[in-house]
């Protein structure tokens, strides 16, 4: 089966830059389109007044940059999807759009997340309706003797 779209999930993190990576490596062979999916989850104590929607800050933006230059030095065409929530919850709403696999890395930045959360990739991984492929962590990325 060919694979024509791919939902690239990134968070700035060093991981989902791995997950960009392979998602260029698949692009390259089977000439997929690449969209990045960025969800901003905004901090409990901002608290949204009056009913005005958030729009992502431009700070909270610049983690697609290592992404971006990754998809620019492949010389590949890109979309980005922009989201404001529950992590796990818009990467699966988005991958219902006709995306044929979902890449994104095992771990990201929100450890504080994970612990109150529950990770993103394994909350995923258990409501995905389409191909999901996780990027572990490099060898020496690893902690511990395994």
């Amino acid at each position: 089966m060919p694979i024509k779209r791919l939902l690239v999930c990134v968070d700035g993190s060093k991981y989902s830059e791995d997950a960009v990576r392979h998602a260029v490596e698949i692009a390259e062979k089977f000439d997929s389109k690449i969209s990045l999916i960025f969800v901003w989850t905004p901090p409990a104590s901002a608290g949204q007044e009056m009913g005005i929607p958030y729009d992502i800050p431009a700070s909270e933006m610049e983690r697609l940059k290592g992404a971006k230059e990754i998809l620019d030095a492949a010389g590949l065409k890109y979309n980005i999807v922009k989201a404001i929530g529950n992590p796990a919850e818009e990467i699966l709403d988005e991958s219902r759009k006709g995306y044929d696999q979902v890449i994104l890395g095992s771990r990201g930045l929100g450890s504080v997340e994970r612990f109150l959360l529950g990770s993103v990739t394994g909350r995923v991984s258990h409501h995905i309706t389409i191909p999901m492929t996780i990027i572990p962590p490099k060898r020496d990325d690893k902690k511990g003797p395994f």
